[in-house]
């Protein structure tokens, strides 16, 4: 159940998610966020592919409730034989695959409309079921540690049932050492109902009681802002506008400014808690340990980051001299360098874009794009409640959803492109993977959309002969790659520091994590940008912080690395990478995410993807600042 891509843009403009357009109106009239009744039904994705209403899954829910207790029939069995520990894996996977039916149902409603407290009520419900289902089965995984390591490897070798769950048994061995007694797991269940209560909290706040201002455009009509708006409002040549905006936008947080502190503050302490509770030094080793990332991943590409920041400081001072600013300001960094070459792109007209783009990854996979479209896959444009952003999602009986918020823009192709990287993966992942081994790994879920986003705009260049189309695509890509690459390192550096500030018992205060986020964000982006005091404390706000596990979103740097590795062989012709690239598609989470990267050619525990992306982004800065000098 991965939902992706989360508002992380909001703390500096970068193009991580969409922008939604301004509709046009008779000015001095408050422009209005559609209601979704307005929308066109090929618009909206087919929730009753899952569930035809809330009835229906009333009833499953009570099902799933009444037989959950089924599991309790193996509790000290499960080292009798490999027939009955294979039986006992069985049930927990029928019981997770309807529980996560449930809940991306749930969730997905209330995503529609998250002012309605029908749906509101549904999540409540199935979260707490997850939590009582967790205690249930939290007896399985220590059980099956008790039974000796010869033993448990005889069992696989003995019934070939069991091999569909090989990886996963090989690695809770691994893990042994951090698997609790039946007493103390279950202590560990029964306290994520507690605990998962600071992302509820988070999310309240953050999308349903936070209402943005008014504000005057450049044409004097009055905008009703939405964080989609925002975005679109930062792209105006009105700098008066745009500093009004931005001092708007950032004043409804402001209010928040000691609860979102104490927010973050709480996770992390949560992370900590969890960490140490399972033996790990750190809430880092924790986080990366499910998945055996090396932790070295992690601080190399900081490291590798802050001693390459010339590239980011060369693109600010550009922007700057570009956009004829004695300052450049944060609510400067939207503004396109060309805005006359940005062309309207209809969604109908971008799932066009996006196929054609995409034909080098073969017949097959532009054939099951196309069938996503045609499906109720996506649901399309901005409507009042609706949750922002965008994400990938579903569940392991579903097909893929995508919530979008699109806007005949730029942003929105480029989400498209993302969003349908993931849902492809997620398809052949499902398609090809018994349940236990079909849910990859963050680390290399970033890897499929942004493969796709980064042969999208190699295609574009490509096409492109007009002067300002190329500098306005090379506008684009440099900001996606900062947005990406650049961005999500420095949110992984203040995440870091946070995370070892509560490590070493000293506490965390809203004011000093906003002087810390301060401090990361003037190295990152250098002297030349003038961060304003009401820009300062994006740090306490991101989503993934919150309502994801910790230590996410370092995965958008490296899979930006690991994308353009890739996408520069298939675009190269080579069709063995090509064919790998598409098997890798195929293998979800049937091995660790490094090694599964290795078998394609990449190697993220070396700093070679790492250099070469930064030698990349250098080449783009290079290459704009030319065709700005060109007369």
């Amino acid at each position: 159940m991965r939902r992706t891509r989360n508002s992380l843009a909001i703390l500096l403009g970068s193009t991580l998610i969409l922008i939604i357009g301004v509709c046009t109106t008779a000015s001095a009239e408050v422009k209005k966020i559609p209601q979704r009744s307005e929308i066109g039904e090929k618009y909206k994705w087919e929730l009753d592919d899952i569930y035809p209403d809330t009835i229906a899954w009333t009833a499953e829910y009570e099902r799933l409730k009444a037989g959950m207790g089924g599991l309790d029939a193996f509790k000290g069995k499960l080292g009798e034989s490999a027939e009955t520990l294979y039986y006992c894996l069985k049930m927990q996977d029928s019981l997770n695959i309807i529980l996560g039916k449930l809940y991306v149902y749930a969730f997905m409603k209330q995503d529609e409309d998250t002012r309605l407290s029908e749906y509101q009520e549904l999540g409540g419900k199935i979260s707490s079921l997850n939590a009582q289902f967790a205690s249930i089965e939290s007896y399985i995984n220590p059980e099956i540690l008790e039974i000796p390591d010869a033993k448990l490897l005889d069992f696989l070798k003995t019934f070939s049932g069991l091999r569909e769950y090989e990886f996963f048994l090989e690695n809770l061995i691994r893990s042994k050492k951090h698997v609790l007694s039946p007493a103390e797991e279950n202590i560990l269940a029964l306290a994520g109902n507690a605990t998962d209560g600071t992302e509820d909290i988070f999310s309240m706040m953050y999308y349903a009681d936070i209402k943005f201002p008014t504000i005057t455009d450049e044409n004097g009509d009055q905008i009703e802002l939405t964080r989609e708006r925002y975005y679109e409002i930062l792209k105006s040549p009105d700098r008066e506008v745009r500093k009004n905006a931005s001092q708007a936008f950032n004043g409804a947080y402001q209010k928040y400014f000691n609860t979102f502190g104490a927010t973050l503050s709480t996770k992390v302490k949560d992370d900590w808690f969890y960490a140490q509770a399972r033996k790990y030094s750190s809430s880092l080793e924790h986080s990366l340990d499910d998945d055996n990332i090396p932790e070295s991943v992690v601080t190399g590409l900081i490291d590798a980051v802050n001693a390459n920041l010339a590239p980011l400081h060369k693109w600010v001072a550009l922007r700057k001299k570009a956009m004829g600013l004695d300052e450049l300001h944060t609510y400067d960094t939207n503004v396109p360098l060309v805005p006359e070459a940005e062309e309207k792109i209809p969604f109908d007209d971008a799932r066009n874009i996006v196929a054609k783009s995409l034909k080098p990854l073969g017949d097959t996979y532009i054939a099951d794009l196309n069938m996503g479209f045609k499906s109720g896959w996506v649901d399309v444009y901005e409507t009042e409640g609706k949750r922002t952003g965008g994400y990938n999602w579903g569940s392991y009986a579903t097909h893929p959803y995508i919530l979008m918020n699109y806007n005949d823009k730029m942003e929105g192709l480029f989400t498209l492109a993302h969003e349908m990287g993931h849902a492809l993966h997620s398809y052949y992942s499902r398609k090809n993977q018994p349940y236990r081994n079909s849910g990859y790994a963050t680390f290399v879920a970033e890897v499929a959309s942004t493969t796709n986003e980064s042969i999208l705009i190699k295609y574009l260049l490509k096409n492109t002969k007009d002067k300002k189309k190329k500098m306005f695509l090379l506008n684009h890509y440099i900001e996606e790659f900062v947005g990406s690459f650049y961005f999500q390192t420095m949110l992984t550096e203040f995440e870091l520091a946070i995370h070892k500030t509560v490590e070493s018992g000293e506490a965390l205060s809203a004011k000093g994590m906003e002087r810390l986020y301060r401090d990361i964000y003037q190295k990152y982006w250098g002297p030349e940008l003038v961060i304003d005091d009401w820009a300062d404390w994006g740090g306490l706000r991101v989503p993934h912080f919150i309502d994801h596990r910790p230590y996410y979103v370092f995965q958008y740097a490296t899979s930006a690395a690991a994308a353009l590795a890739i996408s520069n062989k298939i675009l190269d012709g080579d069709k063995k990478a090509r064919d790998q690239y598409l098997k890798f598609l195929t293998w979800g989470g049937s091995n660790y995410p490094v090694d599964e990267l290795k078998r394609i050619g990449v190697d993220m525990t070396t700093p070679g993807p790492i250099s070469d992306a930064i030698a990349s982004l250098s080449q783009l800065v290079d290459e704009m600042e030319k065709l700005l000098n060109e007369k």
